[in-house]
């Protein structure tokens, strides 16, 4: 399956879900009014969320066929161990589930830590750049430019894995590996979405729930989008973080600022910052409240 029918399949099995019980959750938040009112007073920002989010799937699945699949990748190492073909042994699907689970959260978090928030930052900004963090913003419900570093992660991954076959003298486990890909995938969609989504982050019992299955929970990863905290940069447990002492606890009685430290739109995220939306435009389409913006920034050309 390629990459682009992956992020389709996903978006249609898990992450539909999830943009659904957001969606419900800003509408809630608007008490007392009636959903044509919220529409008819938010159409300005609505329209401009979604047309990023649409924009932002554009370059999402145009560069998802520029990268070999997960599929491709663990076909290459079938061949590399050259092992024959072989059913997956039912006795060792929990072991291989957790193992893969294991070694892909490591690479997700040395990746998400050193490289994503240091060289190739330019890449994970617009996931950090809505001041509100759901499941229906742009950066979040899409990331433009995500296939590099899963590319990354799911190549060192694999790798890792086929060396702990070997290291084991198990080749034939790679199929039980292959046959688990499917369920891996499902995982790591769902903590994902479930971790950003303000659904979700008002329930005490998920986040006790989450925690208890050493899984990140909604209200840890909000602390990652703060615009000055630095930590809890695993995506989908809290293990490496306390492990490389990375691990900030929720702090329930204080306000965080959400999204960048600096300036910065829609358009900027996915420019590197050389092009802007005219302040006319930040202004028509109320970007301020989805972005931390400051008008009187001139750093950097303006475009439409």
């Amino acid at each position: 399956m390629s990459n682009a029918r992956t992020f389709i399949w996903l978006l249609v099995y898990v992450q539909g879900g999830f943009i659904a019980l957001d969606l419900y959750e800003h509408w809630r938040s608007a008490r007392g009014k009636r959903a044509r009112e919220v529409i008819r007073a938010n159409a300005a920002v609505i329209f401009a969320v979604g047309m990023a989010c649409i924009g932002y799937s554009a370059i999402q699945l145009a560069l998802a066929s520029a990268l070999p699949s997960i599929g491709k990748l663990t076909n290459f190492a079938t061949r590399w161990t050259a092992s024959q073909p072989s059913p997956p042994d039912a006795r060792w699907i929990v072991p291989v589930f957790v193992v893969a689970f294991g070694v892909g959260t490591l690479f997700d978090y040395l990746v998400h830590r050193f490289l994503l928030h240091g060289p190739l930052w330019r890449l994970h900004e617009n996931h950090h750049l809505p001041s509100v963090v759901s499941n229906v913003m742009p950066g979040i419900a899409a990331r433009p430019f995500v296939i590099v570093p899963n590319f990354l992660i799911n190549a060192g991954s694999c790798a890792a894995i086929v060396g702990v076959v070997e290291f084991v003298g198990c080749p034939q486990l790679i199929s039980t590996f292959i046959h688990l890909v499917p369920a891996l995938l499902l995982t790591f969609s769902f903590v994902a979405c479930a971790s950003h989504s303000n659904f979700l982050r008002r329930f005490d019992w998920v986040e006790t729930v989450f925690r208890s299955l050493l899984l990140i929970g909604p209200r840890e990863h909000l602390l990652h989008h703060a615009a000055t905290i630095k930590g809890n940069y695993g995506n989908f447990t809290s293990v490496w973080d306390r492990a490389f002492a990375t691990y900030v606890a929720p702090q329930e009685a204080r306000e965080i600022d959400l999204g960048l430290d600096y300036d910065q739109d829609f358009v900027g995220a996915i420019t590197a910052g050389r092009f802007k939306l005219s302040p006319a435009s930040r202004s028509r389409f109320q970007i301020g409240r989805v972005c931390r913006l400051d008008e009187d920034d001139s750093r950097g050309p303006v475009a439409e």
